[in-house]
């Protein structure tokens, strides 16, 4: 088995100009996800006319073909050979076809069967989540070999996240104007899908450009079967329980997201373009806090950093459960708060990820990012998935009709699946986060081991 020269493990700084061209990667991805972690849902409901019980179901779907495809193409990222390095290619590849299946999920079908509209929505969102796979696994696996510093990867991290809120200021600011622009109702989310699919495939096209000076690694010569990678990835006791952890949360952010647009709508009394005020809140502090939670990183350690920003999160998403539509002021302060929570949970999971690719490589002895990225890939879209169903049946349950006016069950239940729900994932994802123990010090340690057996 092929040994990694030491030399090219990415270790010390690494310039501000990568990070910066890193990080912007991530505003396309950012737009994706938002967009249809925010909108889909509303948009087959509300522009579509899909029930949204059946609307949740057919969203869940395509992303169990998620988890099938995001290891695959980890390990096709692994495998991969060329002048641009293992993972950049990918940038360069599915820049076109991320941007035009971004497009036509928001073309609305015309179809009379209820059915068939739900299903020509959910067969280009399987499209969609399938592009976004091709650029985003081997994006993610970038962080691990630009640097093998605990805090570097913190670093890098926090511009990549800096840069994903921006792209969901920038997808939750502009897509309601868009719409409004492009002439309302189906006609608007035809033009704010093609406005924002042509600056998606832009900025994936810079990224790749923008990190051609970036440190990679090679491939390794030989690797063991997909299947065999990913039993010895699952036994991997850290990823898993971080795994674990950051899926959890996710279940509870992806409700939060699908059921925010309604909370504004039904709860607060709003109108939809409210979405232009509430998202700035929420996204421009996680971004003002990403630095300062990056130094409460390096002192108190990501881990402790990490449960100070759930708990501030799980706080305010309860305190938000007792708001009333004439609170406005109130809301939009726990709202704040809210962001910075937010910004945590934005920074810890993602610059931890890669310490768990050297405690494989310690037992191994392989550089598997890709693997360990599609892994970690699709079990964060697998969850967030489960947040549009989970809103979906909410409301069917609760009464909601396609009208304007709602039952007050509905506004009960839109409370309980916004704030509550959320709440209870984060609590909950405190049991494996309780055995997640790669401090820093334990993962210099493994260095050392790595670093011995070379």
């Amino acid at each position: 088995m092929e040994q990694i020269p030491r030399e090219s493990t990415g270790a010390g700084k690494v310039s501000l100009g990568i990070k910066i061209g890193y990080g912007i990667g991530d505003i396309g991805s950012n737009f994706f996800i938002v967009v249809t972690g925010f909108f889909l849902l509303f948009f087959l409901t509300d522009i579509v006319g899909v029930a949204p019980a059946l609307a949740g179901l057919i969203l869940l779907f395509p992303k169990l073909w998620d988890v099938i495809s995001d290891p695959i193409m980890g390990a096709i990222s692994d495998r991969t050979r060329s002048r641009w390095g293992r993972r950049r290619p990918y940038l360069l590849y599915g820049a076109i076809p991320f941007g035009l299946t971004f497009y036509f999920m928001f073309v609305a079908p015309g179809y009379e069967s209820e059915l068939a509209r739900a299903m020509h929505v959910g067969l280009m969102f399987a499209l969609g989540c399938t592009a976004f796979t091709v650029i985003n696994v081997p994006y993610s696996s970038m962080v691990a070999e630009m640097s093998d510093d605990y805090n570097e990867r913190m670093s890098i991290t926090s511009f990549r996240m800096i840069f994903a809120c921006v792209g969901v200021l920038l997808a939750g600011a502009l897509v309601m104007p868009l719409v409004s622009i492009g002439g309302e109702g189906a006609t608007g989310f035809r033009f704010m899908g093609m406005i924002l699919g042509g600056a998606i495939t832009l900025i994936c096209l810079i990224c790749f450009w923008s990190t051609g000076k970036a440190k990679t690694l090679p491939r390794m010569s030989s690797m063991p079967p997909l299947k065999e990678q990913i039993q010895i990835a699952l036994k991997n006791y850290p990823f898993m329980m971080l795994m674990t952890v950051y899926a959890l949360q996710s279940v509870g952010m992806g409700v939060l997201m699908a059921g925010l647009i309604y909370y504004i709508k039904h709860v607060m009394k709003m109108p939809e373009a409210a979405m232009s005020i509430v998202l700035p809140i929420l996204f421009v502090t996680a971004i003002v806090f990403m630095p300062v939670w990056v130094k409460v990183g390096v002192k108190l350690g990501k881990i402790k950093a990490y449960r100070i920003g759930m708990l501030i999160l799980t706080a305010m998403l309860v305190s938000i459960f007792f708001i009333t539509s004439s609170q406005v002021i109130l809301f939009y302060v726990l709202l704040f708060i809210l962001g910075i929570g937010f910004s945590s949970f934005q920074l810890f999971p993602f610059s931890m990820l890669p310490d768990t690719i050297e405690y494989d490589q310690m037992k191994s002895g392989l550089r598997r990012e890709g693997i360990f990225s599609g892994i970690w890939t699709a079990g964060q879209k697998l969850a967030y998935s489960v947040g549009p169903s989970v809103v979906g049946f909410a409301l069917a349950l609760s009464g909601f009709t396609t009208g304007e006016i709602q039952p007050e069950s509905v506004v009960t239940g839109i409370r309980i699946v916004f704030c509550l729900f959320p709440a209870f994932a984060l609590l909950l994802s405190f049991l494996p986060f309780a055995r997640y123990d790669l401090t820093e010090e334990r993962f210099k340690e493994i260095k050392k081991i790595i670093n011995g057996a070379g």
